[in-house]
């Protein structure tokens, strides 16, 4: 998906799930730190951390597994 396709559709859920429970099993960071109040990391199908997004992008373990050592982008952090 386009980055405009992928903005409408995270707009869609945002919408559509509105004081509902959603799980979503996702890779584009930008896309669950936009959507999620609580993320959970696997890394080889075991927890490595849950938290709020901001936890999350703290986390240096997560960082180290999944994020890469680089300072996360702008828009996201």
């Amino acid at each position: 998906m386009s980055q405009s396709e992928t903005a409408r559709a995270v707009e869609l859920i945002a919408k559509a799930t509105e004081g509902k429970t959603l799980l979503i099993v996702e890779h584009d960071m930008g896309v669950i730190f936009n959507l999620a109040d609580r993320i959970s990391v696997l890394v080889y199908g075991e927890i490595l951390a849950t938290g709020t997004p901001q936890e999350i992008r703290g986390n240096a373990e997560v960082r180290e597994a999944y994020l890469g050592d680089e300072a996360l982008p702008e828009e996201l952090a």
